[in-house]
């Protein structure tokens, strides 16, 4: 079995993460999976209150996504029409 290290992230890191990644739907998504109140799930996403049982769960539901600029910029590639200089 292989050694697997990496470096912990601190929970500020980790809020930029999810910060980055979070689409709709997902706050109630963390609020179901962990029992928390949505209310509390939107106070530690906005960084007003800590509960690492919530910025974990959001954290490991958006850790493998692609950035919201991302996304935004390959939907914009792809409505570009033909010939059209960007």
């Amino acid at each position: 079995m292989k050694n697997i290290t990496y470096k912990k992230l601190d929970p500020t890191q980790k809020l930029v993460s999810v910060n980055a990644r979070l689409r709709h739907g997902d706050m109630s998504k963390v609020a179901k999976k962990t029992g928390a109140s949505s209310a509390l799930v939107t106070s530690v996403i906005e960084g007003r209150k800590e509960d690492k049982k919530v910025l974990n769960a959001a954290y490991n539901m958006t850790r493998d996504r692609k950035k919201n600029f991302h996304v935004i910029k390959d939907l914009q590639k792809k409505n570009v029409p033909t010939g059209t200089i960007v």
